[in-house]
């Protein structure tokens, strides 16, 4: 699922344009939690190729062919104009009555039932800088900043629970490397390739417990259940002979582990792992935390938790923005609720008809925008496209929603935002120019005060988190040759509920 540049001929950009009609911007890749860095050739106001841009530290030469052919879905399913529910109808309207009702709505809400009401809820792909405009506009107004769409059971107070704490070009110094509910070839191909490199280097063994994949290379798969991992603590399994005996050995997480109602018991297990490691070998046992979504880390730095089920049935009111999982609404939002629902999106989707509200934003290819990936990194998408129609930057929508809710904002441009943002987040002003890969002093804690008691940890198997790899997001879902990707990927698969959902929506 990797493409090198030059290895094949692009058969979306052929007979499009010739090279010298190109404009190019670098940018980087949002739809995974590594961020290749990639260059977005486009002609006039249509992306036409997307290449690989050489980065030692992340990709090397190499990008997924997700993020190489998903482009056409830019131009589908978009959401270009503001639109009202009417008499169980959404009408497209124009932006000064949009922001005008939805202004008057808010105040009327917020003084009836209190501005803790006001639900805001953000998903873990848009920039820094709409998170920290959304972290300001629940300050001021006492409204409820409800996180960001994942469940993650993690103690932020340690950044070394929610991000790498290898980095991603010291996993070529492992000998032995552990994956726990978490199949790299799918949420992280370029680490992916990196594995396999080490692999053909020989003198490296990999293992697994949460599930049976297709691998580039060989895996110990050690079962499913969370009573191996629990052994493996325990230095009973015949894995941890093989964990004694390495001199780099790895462990890298799903971040579907910590969704579990026992992810913060999972997560002690592992420390208890890590710091016991440490003290009878004197060598570092690394657990990093992978993660499918772009800007999980940038979200964790700013202070932002993850939300909690129960709080979205106290909402009056929920402003999502930039949530593009259909399942995360059939999942969390009951159809009769009485709750009004603003849905701030570049997309439609079969769930856009459930929002009260719907206003038009722009995709990463249409904006300047930082994202932190699982390492804690920082880099900046550039804009190639204006988008299209009446879609706006989602800052610039809630800039408007200040002015019209009677408040001043501390920032009318965007390079005053990224300011006022760094004196919290000092690395934000830094994005694709530093970034510490020193790993070295990321020492485990020897000692923990309190009771060394752990959480119940329940016997539900590990679960992968990515079973179709070309359908991850709207902007995948929204494209075609991405569908015919994964048609192809279903055709062959062994997962037999897989097969039968491809079957009926053929």
């Amino acid at each position: 699922m990797l493409l090198l540049t030059g290895a094949l001929t692009s058969k979306p950009y052929a007979f499009t344009s010739r090279p010298w009609e190109l404009r190019s911007v670098q940018s980087i890749d949002t739809l995974d939690g590594i961020g290749s860095n990639i260059r977005i050739d486009f002609k006039e106001s249509e992306v036409l190729r997307i290449l690989p841009r050489k980065n030692p530290g992340i990709n090397e030469n190499w990008i997924s062919d997700r993020i190489r052919f998903f482009y056409d879905g830019l131009k589908r399913q978009r959401l270009t104009s503001p639109f009202i529910k009417t008499n169980g109808e959404l009408r497209p309207v124009k932006w000064k009555k949009t922001v005008s009702k939805l202004s008057s709505l808010i105040k009327v809400y917020s003084f009836e039932y209190g501005p803790s009401k006001v639900g805001l809820l953000a998903s873990s792909n848009i920039d820094l800088e709409t998170m920290y405009v959304l972290r300001n506009f629940s300050h001021n107004y006492g409204f409820s900043f409800l996180g960001i769409d994942k469940t993650l059971k993690i103690n932020m107070d340690n950044p070394a629970n929610y991000k790498f704490q290898n980095s991603i070009s010291d996993f070529e110094k492992t000998d032995f490397c552990l994956f726990i509910g978490t199949n790299p070839r799918f949420e992280a191909s370029t680490l992916n390739l990196r594995l396999r490199k080490i692999f053909r280097k020989g003198n490296t063994s990999f293992a697994s417990i949460g599930g049976n994949f297709a691998s580039t290379f060989p895996i110990d798969f050690l079962g499913l259940s969370p009573k191996t991992l629990v052994s493996i603590a325990e230095g009973k399994h015949p894995i941890c002979k093989s964990l004694a005996q390495a001199q780099n050995p790895t462990i890298i997480l799903g971040s579907k582990l910590f969704e579990r109602n026992d992810g913060f018991a999972i997560q002690d297990l592992l420390n208890e792992l890590v710091s016991s490691f440490y003290t009878i070998f004197d060598k570092k046992l690394n657990a990093n935390l992978l993660h499918t979504e772009s800007n999980t880390v940038g979200s964790f730095e700013l202070g932002i938790k993850s939300f909690v089920k129960s709080d979205l049935a106290k909402c009056k009111i929920l402003y999502t923005v930039g949530i593009d999982k259909p399942s995360f609404f059939d999942n969390n939002i009951e159809t009769n609720s009485s709750c009004i629902l603003i849905m701030q999106s570049s997309h439609g989707d079969k769930n856009t008809n459930k929002a009260d509200f719907v206003l038009p934003s722009y995709t990463f290819v249409e904006k300047t925008g930082i994202y932190y990936n699982t390492e804690g990194r920082p880099q900046k998408t550039q804009r190639a496209l204006i988008g299209p129609n009446l879609s706006r930057e989602d800052w610039k929508i809630f800039h408007i929603l200040f002015h019209s809710l009677d408040k001043l904002s501390s920032f009318e441009t965007k390079s005053q935002l990224i300011t006022e943002m760094s004196k919290i987040l000092p690395s934000s002003y830094f994005a694709n120019s530093w970034f510490n890969t020193d790993s070295s002093n990321n020492q485990p804690t020897l000692f923990k005060f309190g009771s060394k008691n752990l959480g119940k940890i329940y016997k539900t198997p590990f679960k992968l988190f990515i079973e179709d790899f070309y359908m991850t997001s709207n902007l995948c879902q929204s494209s075609k040759t991405m569908a015919k990707a994964s048609e192809l990927l279903r055709s062959y698969s062994t997962n037999y509920k897989f097969l039968t959902w491809a079957s009926i929506n053929k």
